[in-house]
């Protein structure tokens, strides 16, 4: 079985997530500026990711070009999958789920949940599973996702990372 079909399983089985969280929304259901996730379905891509060590003397690349994409498909939840060069230089590969339950205005906070690979500290490059935070800022079509990776028992160094997102749908 090939990377990209696992990678489309994983995806879709995310995507039977349900949102639990019945928080409302300060903006205006009707406004254009309203958030876009309780609009429906919405398609983002990304070209990547940046990221920021605090192991400043690792070497580590950081800037993570590859491809995502992002698919809100309930108001709290999305589906994340794609692939980018990671800070060991290596290709990785992700798929998860985004849940944001606490949001203000164009501001959501949350975890996501997910599988990567292509490490090869962590299970010499297979498949692992890591929850990290996520916080969203955008608008109608623009935003950015902000994550904090922790330092992990010698196989992974934390870093502050940021991906652009825009929204194609």
């Amino acid at each position: 079985m090939n990377h990209t079909f696992k990678i489309a399983l994983v995806g879709m089985a995310f995507s039977l997530g349900v949102s639990i969280c019945g928080a409302e929304e300060l903006p205006a259901k009707n406004q254009e500026s309203a958030n876009t996730a309780s609009d429906g379905f919405s398609l983002w891509i990304n070209p990547g990711l940046i990221s920021y060590h605090f192991n400043r003397n690792a070497g580590y690349r950081e800037r993570n070009w590859g491809f995502g994409i992002q698919s809100n498909l309930f108001e709290k939840v999305s589906v994340l999958a794609g692939n980018y060069i990671n800070s060991d230089y290596a290709r990785s590969n992700y798929a998860g789920l985004g849940w944001q339950p606490l949001s203000l205005y164009s501001v959501r906070v949350g975890f996501a949940v997910g599988v990567f690979n292509g490490y090869s500290t962590m299970h010499n490059g297979n498949w692992f599973a890591a929850i990290l935070p996520l916080i969203s800022i955008r608008n109608e079509r623009v935003g950015v996702n902000f994550t904090l990776i922790p330092n992990y028992a010698n196989r992974l160094d934390g870093a502050i990372a940021a991906q652009l997102i825009l929204r194609v749908w």
